[in-house]
């Protein structure tokens, strides 16, 4: 099998068995796909040293961004609730009470970034 190495080409002509029941092969098989490798790719780049990444977690960051911006979105409109001051008037248990909504808006989207850097 050929396979493009960055520009270099190279043949593989060896091959390692290795010995795994039915459950093993599946969960291998599914990491593989997690990465977007095949079993054998992926079995190869362990055996090397290189730990390849998962596009699992590619996809849960790409998911926590858009809930981030999803919440910068309903933060700017109750921002823009808070400037309509008629509504508040006479009313500032509900001035008090959005403004609980923001703080704890702001905690989440903090909370977000948090675990993004730690995938």
């Amino acid at each position: 099998m050929e396979v493009m190495m960055g520009t270099q080409a190279r043949k593989r002509k060896k091959c390692i068995k290795v010995w795994v029941d039915e459950c093993e092969k599946e969960k291998i098989e599914d990491n593989a796909k997690g990465c977007k490798h095949s079993a054998s790719s992926y079995l190869r780049n362990l055996g090397i040293g290189y730990v390849p990444k998962s596009m699992v977690d590619h996809e849960a960051v790409s998911d926590l961004m858009r809930l981030n911006g999803d919440l910068g979105r309903l933060g700017g409109l109750l921002k823009m609730l808070l400037s309509n001051e008629e509504m508040f008037v006479g009313h500032e248990d509900r001035m008090v009470e959005v403004s609980k909504l923001m703080n704890g808006l702001s905690d989440v989207r903090n909370d977000i970034r948090e675990k993004v850097r730690n995938i």
